[in-house]
């Protein structure tokens, strides 16, 4: 399980870096153009795709490195039972979210399948296809954390 998880995470961690780059060359490429009063069109959807899906695998990443902004305060002042109940109410509020984010995300992407984009003519399905993959692997992570603090491996 462990390996599972960290091998998720360390793909999400390569394909975050490579979409950095993608919006970073796009955006340079766009910009530098404009100097010589050309303008590539594709560029402009490619850097709000990329943007996009940086977002949603990016907030996947925070969470299994435990850096999204937390209530810990309550938490951080109990002991024992209260806790734990505490760690499991947070984790099963995060749960339905993101259970929410995997069904509403798929039908949405399926929905919009045959839906070209303006200028690249990808199907949308498959730039909205973010949102429930990030969904799966947010579930993954929670469970995965959520574990560990029962465990009282993580503060």
């Amino acid at each position: 399980m462990v390996k599972l998880v960290e091998g998720i995470n360390k793909v999400v961690h390569i394909a975050l870096i490579a979409l950095m780059v993608v919006l970073v060359v796009s955006v340079f490429c766009q910009i530098t153009l404009r100097f010589f009063n050309y303008s590539i069109a594709w560029t402009e959807e490619l850097s709000r795709y990329s943007m996009i899906w940086m977002t949603f695998l990016g907030a996947a990443y925070a969470l299994a490195k435990r850096a999204h902004i937390g209530m810990e305060l309550f938490v951080d002042r109990t002991e024992g039972l209260l806790k734990q109940v505490l760690i499991v109410i947070a984790a099963a509020v995060c749960l339905v979210f993101f259970v929410l984010m995997v069904v509403k995300g798929y039908e949405l992407s399926m929905r919009v399948m045959d839906q070209p984009s303006a200028v690249m003519q990808v199907p949308m399905g498959i730039v909205y296809s973010v949102i429930p993959i990030s969904g799966i692997i947010l579930v993954v992570n929670l469970f995965y954390i959520t574990v560990k603090q029962l465990k009282g491996e993580l503060s």
